[in-house]
């Protein structure tokens, strides 16, 4: 191992929410203790943040003596005594820190159906750690740091994989991968994640088998269950858009996983677009486009240090799901996707609601507003600025500022992935919708109070309750929005001047 390698694993093991080994080790002189799994990997990556996951193993000690020291220095959970996994928060550390993870080296057997966690587990604490090792997923996670010899175990050349930027399957992929089908999206994730690229036969073996994602095998009540539930396969497809939203659609696309999971996409490959407004290409082309700006330095600089939420992203992602579906090739040549967007937002929603995106934790994903904004992703392209209604404006993009900001997002990248035929793509639009937000932010209903109640306008204009009174209501709240009057007065008086001119 080179020096810079040993330096940067000794600085992870020396973090302060490991100091407790220290004494753990003098109480315990027979223990063994490895530091493992995705801290070492991305130690060596210099990937390392405060909130680190960290996964500890131990040997040659068991469960009630361990206990008995760990509870005299932190909180001690334990994960079922038959899963051989403790959650330990040292004495004194940050509750917003995550919890060490302590496992006993294991072997697992899978069950054979593929199916995530059909594994027969045997924790055995004396069981050498290169055993533990060669049950792991792929070789950059099969790595492990030993505190007593300060020296890195790595039995499956994880460590020349991370210099190559490969994801490879430990031992043979096909076995590997079968035992728990959820790798190979894990797989694709640490491509994202890393920028790594996926290992010949590791991503052969990815493609062979993706189909099986939608497999269902009988659970022990009888039952067809999902060999991977939604909820993993949401958790898996999340992390990697968040990662590399272009590049995961593109893996997607290339696995087979679109076909197999995301089948309302695979028609917008080949889906062709009129090339004066688009010729970057297919619908296809023109979403990976899009999600790329979204990813960009640019995108940061233009909102100010923003980057996307997960639902913007999952919006330009799907917002022009509904064109495969709405193409007119009309006679004079032109092609046009009348209602795609409409079209597109209910499919959106269907698609976020079957694979439980919401179910993904310390993610906010609202199939309602994934519609929402696939429905009006149009408007910001098609808006007349001079005859709008400043009430339309501010209900769209003030009333909720935050469903606003993700609408101008999403116009921002629809934009820029739109390459017309003779010409850049152009901000021009946007820049002026948003400075007109601008204006109308400081007045929109969000902020500022209305001048006058629903009570209020009856009274001056001698009315009795009815659709006339709403008519009037919003007539003053345009009014109000553009400037025309500032305080209940002017506004008793342009309501009574209004009535006049009508």
């Amino acid at each position: 191992m080179i020096e810079a390698d040993r330096d940067k694993l000794q600085n992870l093991a020396s973090q302060p929410q490991l100091g407790f080994l220290s004494l753990v080790r003098e109480r315990l002189p027979k223990s063994e203790w490895f530091l493992v799994g995705g801290a070492v990997r991305d130690a060596l990556l210099d990937r390392i943040n405060e909130r680190q996951d960290l996964d500890l193993v131990v040997r040659g000690v068991g469960l009630n003596e361990l206990m008995a020291v760990l509870e005299e220095l932190g909180q001690v959970d334990v994960v079922g005594r038959n899963f051989g996994v403790l959650k330990f928060r040292p004495e004194g550390s940050s509750p917003n820190l995550p919890a060490i993870d302590i496992a006993w080296p294991r072997t697992e057997q899978a069950g054979g159906s593929g199916a995530y966690r059909d594994f027969e587990i045997s924790f055995d604490p004396d069981l050498p750690i290169e055993e533990d090792l060669a049950r792991r997923d792929f070789t950059v996670n099969a790595l492990a740091w030993d505190f007593a010899h300060n020296e890195l175990l790595d039995p499956f050349f994880g460590r020349n994989d991370l210099k190559k930027r490969l994801i490879r399957a430990v031992e043979d992929p096909i076995a590997r991968l079968s035992e728990d089908l959820s790798r190979l999206l894990r797989a694709i994730r640490f491509a994202c994640q890393l920028g790594f690229d996926i290992e010949e036969q590791t991503w052969t073996a990815c493609v062979q088998l993706a189909p099986k994602l939608n497999d269902t095998h009988q659970t022990d009540s009888s039952e067809e269950d999902r060999i991977i539930p939604y909820e993993i396969i949401a958790k898996e497809l999340v992390k990697s858009l968040r990662a590399n939203a272009s590049r995961a659609l593109e893996l997607f696309l290339a696995s087979g996983l679109v076909q197999v999971l995301l089948p309302e996409l695979r028609h917008m490959v080949g889906t062709e677009q009129p090339v004066e407004y688009h010729s970057e290409g297919d619908v296809w082309t023109h979403t990976v486009l899009a999600l790329r700006q979204a990813i960009s330095s640019e995108f940061i600089q233009f909102f100010n240090g923003e980057i996307p939420t997960i639902e913007t992203l999952l919006a330009v992602a799907l917002h022009d799901i509904g064109k495969s579906g709405t193409i007119n090739h009309h006679p004079d040549g032109h092609i046009s996707f009348h209602g795609h967007d409409s079209i597109g937002a209910d499919s959106a929603r269907e698609l976020v609601e079957r694979l439980r995106l919401s179910s993904v934790t310390n993610e906010v994903i609202r199939p309602e507003r994934i519609w929402w904004l696939v429905r009006w992703h149009m408007f910001p392209l098609l808006v007349d600025l001079d005859h709008v209604r400043k009430t339309r404006l501010a209900a769209l993009f003030l009333d909720d500022p935050e469903a606003g900001q993700q609408l101008l997002q999403l116009s921002y990248c629809d934009r820029l992935a739109s390459i017309p035929q003779n010409g850049k793509s152009s901000l021009d639009g946007l820049i002026k919708l948003m400075d007109e937000l601008k204006e109308l932010s400081g007045r929109s209903a969000n902020e500022t109070k209305w001048l006058l109640s629903g009570e209020e306008v009856m009274e001056t204009l001698g009315l009795e309750p009815g659709p006339e009174v709403g008519r009037l209501i919003e007539e003053l709240h345009e009014a109000q929005l553009s400037g025309e009057i500032y305080d209940p007065d002017g506004a008793k008086d342009w309501l009574l001047q209004y009535r006049k001119i009508e």
